[in-house]
């Protein structure tokens, strides 16, 4: 079941690489349980800040063999219809209930067909051993879905949103500059609406593991560079560029995976924005990588934001 998609759902142009605004059309996941209404929450509540386009989507496809699916289907239907218009959305959102097809497969025409430019959902917990080694859902949407996704892992019982946007500097590829400018755009586009500080964290590797130690007869061995004033250089362009004040900008010495979490504890935030430049590793697939990690070990929600091919 699905109903009619609004005209505004339709796509009229394919574009080409640049940002949209990320909140011009949300995707909201849900899965006909209890604790969608946090999803619901957080998308509506965004949703009506900036006037944004709404598709929510369920899959019911593992219970398609139910005799009164189509019931099930329409009652979950007239909720989510009951619930926007308490919210009084400028849009109507658009409602896809889906069990003809796997998610993935009718998720993935969804977002072949339409603006959408953000996914919102809730973190699903890994349900076995076999789902580490085998891509699931979850995977897709942190790692193969080339949009931003929103992970809500925290009931907020207000709209304003205290922000900590996480930068990559150690490569210095134009990929993780883009990268790191699309982080900063978003958490930019979200504290205007709250007037609230954006705290931008960069963390680093104080020690040189390089074997190279160059070496002249008449100075001797050449001091090994500061790594942290090289960051602080190379933070240098974002500050101007985003007006930010030296306040906001924290540099750590320590690894994204223990410092970030600590971060959003210390600056008592409730979204962190991360990059995910790891995207299709096989790696990452077996292991994981640091954007699944965080998105698990964050106390906080999580946006993840990927590198443009």
């Amino acid at each position: 079941m699905a109903d009619e998609l609004p005209s505004w759902h339709k796509r009229t142009d394919k574009p080409d690489n640049f940002m949209k605004q990320v909140f011009q059309h949300l995707l909201v996941i849900l899965q006909n349980q209890p604790d969608d209404l946090m999803v619901l929450n957080r998308a509506l509540n965004l949703a009506q800040q900036y006037q944004s386009k709404v598709t929510f989507f369920c899959s019911m496809y593992q219970s398609r063999s139910l005799a009164n699916i189509n019931e099930q289907a329409a009652q979950y239907q007239q909720k989510l219809q009951q619930l926007s218009r308490d919210k009084s959305l400028a849009k109507c959102p658009a409602i896809e209930i889906c069990w003809q097809q796997p998610a993935r497969k009718r998720i993935e025409q969804l977002l072949a067909d339409s603006d959408i430019s953000l996914i919102i959902k809730r973190l699903q917990p890994k349900r076995s051993l076999l789902s580490w080694l085998v891509p699931d859902l979850e995977h897709y949407f942190i790692s193969d879905c080339t949009l931003p996704v929103w992970l809500v892992k925290q009931a907020c019982a207000n709209t304003e949103l205290s922000i900590l946007a996480c930068l990559d500097l150690d490569n210095s590829s134009s990929q993780q500059h883009n990268l790191n400018n699309s982080i900063l755009t978003i958490g930019e586009q979200i504290v205007q609406q709250h007037s609230q500080h954006l705290h931008v964290l960069n963390c680093y590797q104080a020690d040189d593991y390089s074997i190279s130690l160059p070496y002249d007869s008449n100075h001797g061995f050449a001091p090994l560079p500061d790594i942290q004033q090289q960051h602080s250089a190379k933070l240098s362009p974002y500050l101007a560029k985003y007006q930010l004040t030296t306040e906001a900008v924290h540099l750590s010495e320590g690894l994204p995976d223990d410092e970030i979490p600590k971060a959003v504890q210390n600056y008592q935030c409730q979204l962190a924005i991360i990059g995910n430049s790891h995207t299709h590793h096989f790696s990452s697939v077996l292991f994981g990588d640091t954007a699944h990690y965080l998105s698990r070990h964050t106390p906080c929600d999580v946006l993840v934001v990927k590198q443009a091919d």
